[in-house]
């Protein structure tokens, strides 16, 4: 099979890769009678492609793009397809990722990387009409990280000419000066015919028996269920987290009350926190890109100076590692709101901070009119730090960058493995980190901190103006 491309498998063909990485649903299809005659279409599709675009599916076929209504795709497999979705129909990854996102013309939404073993699109199981509150036309996916993203500057002339020259490379991708521009360069290398990569994603996407056969075993349709109920918690106590919201801002001094981007960017902070929404953390491994292939490009054909070529990628906080989140790379549910001219990155910083601190605060100390102590959100500022970067530095805002590459080992974990003759240094200077944010599990130097801080820099029940 052509690493990009879709064909019809029987259940012989994938029974091991799905038995491995989706006991579930594996062990389910074994118990029907007639598995060994059960088909599936298996798609794989290069980096950086459509696979969703604002709700319509799109496959790889021989090197090209094709959408599913097109004449190009099988007959065969259009029947086996032939039940009720929208946007994509149940689908299992079975190698490397996906990226789904909303695409604003302020920045990318990433919503969800999908990984192996994940089943997704359940709405065929779940909700088979065609109508539903999801709004798939605002929906796309790409095979790989859409967010992909590398700290230290690309944008140099003279360097992106020998990537032009080597890969031909069309001129408009060249030069980023952006992280959501980067994105194009890496996609324009990775299918690029001198592009040394064999990468690849693969998704498994179940027939209209497929489907009948799940439906019928109440156990996993149970546990499908499940997760989904699990997922959608906290969108579905939404009303009760605007409330608390309201009253919090509501004490606020108005010249902060009326600063929408402070006031989100601190409302996104705890979504973070609470896994709702996706951080950045550096990229260990080739799942969500040909990365080591990108990397070898920037050392020695971009030849990059100065700082290692070290990439980031969209993710959730796990309450293990720590995830980064940063001003100048926003992933907001919503356009980034206007920002004053009058506030510099630092000084949002310093009153974002306070703001965290005194939110977690007054939830820690029942400062509600009503109970959080049985809560996720209590839970979850019990058991977070969120630690404050600029290279600046300012009121209660860490200078040293270089502390957050020594605490992690995953951001030197993929560079230790290339040989790299140069003397390149961690990207300190990243503007990545000219506002960033660390969330990670509370440590109990920080607790003291904490303390600390509330005593000194929150003693008041108002935030200073």
């Amino acid at each position: 099979m052509s690493k990009h491309t879709m064909e019809i498998v029987l259940w012989s063909e994938i029974r091991d890769k799905i038995l491995a990485i989706s006991p579930d649903i594996g062990q389910v299809i074994e118990q029907y009678a007639d598995k060994d005659q059960l088909k599936f279409v298996r798609a794989r599709f290069p980096y950086g492609v459509d696979i969703e675009k604002l709700g319509e599916l799109w496959f790889s076929i021989d090197g090209k793009s094709v959408n599913y209504k097109s004449d190009a795709i099988p007959t065969e497999i259009k029947q086996l397809l032939d039940y009720p979705w929208s946007g994509f129909p149940v689908s299992l990854m079975t190698h490397n990722t996906i990226e789904s996102f909303i695409e604003l013309p302020s920045h990318i939404i990433p919503l969800r990387v999908i990984t192996p073993g994940t089943l997704f699109s359940l709405n065929s199981i779940f909700n088979p009409n065609q109508t539903s509150h999801v709004m798939h036309g605002a929906y796309s996916s790409t095979s790989g990280s859409r967010s992909l993203l590398m700290l230290p500057k690309i944008s140099h002339g003279q360097y992106n000419e020998r990537l032009a020259k080597v890969y031909h490379i069309d001129e408009k991708y060249l030069c980023p000066k952006t992280f959501s521009q980067q994105w194009d360069l890496f996609n324009a290398l990775a299918n690029s015919s001198d592009f040394d990569s064999e990468w690849y994603s693969e998704i498994v996407l179940f027939s209209k028996e497929t489907i009948s056969l799940l439906s019928n075993f109440p156990d996993l349709k149970y546990s499908l269920l499940k997760r989904s109920w699990d997922d959608s918690a906290f969108a579905r106590n939404q009303v009760m987290y605007d409330l608390v919201w309201s009253i919090f801002t509501e004490n606020l001094p108005p010249s902060i009350r009326n600063t929408p981007f402070i006031i989100e960017a601190v409302k996104h902070l705890i979504k973070l926190a609470m896994r709702e929404a996706a951080g950045f953390a550096p990229v260990m491994d080739d799942s969500v890109g040909p990365v080591r292939a990108l990397t070898d490009v920037f050392l020695n054909v971009y030849r990059i100076r100065y700082y290692l070529p070290v990439f980031m990628r969209p993710e959730f906080y796990d309450g293990v590692n720590p995830i980064y989140y940063s001003l100048h790379k926003h992933t907001f549910f919503h356009p980034i709101p206007q920002r004053s001219n009058a506030n510099r990155t630092i000084d949002e910083m310093v009153i974002i901070k306070k703001l965290v601190l005194s939110f977690k605060e007054q939830v820690l100390e029942n400062k509600f009119p009503f109970p959080l102590h049985d809560t996720i959100l209590y839970e979850t500022l019990n058991s977070v730090e969120f630690e404050f970067f600029h290279p600046q530095g300012g009121e209660g805002l860490s200078r040293d960058i270089t502390s957050i590459s020594r605490e992690d080992p995953r951001y030197s974990k993929l560079v230790n493995e290339l040989s790299i003759e140069k003397d390149l240094e961690f990207p300190d200077h990243s503007i990545f980190f000219n506002g960033c944010i660390r969330i990670r599990p509370l440590r109990r130097e920080a607790q003291k901190q904490s303390m600390k801080d509330f005593l000194v820099g929150l003693s008041t029940k108002k935030v200073e103006d």
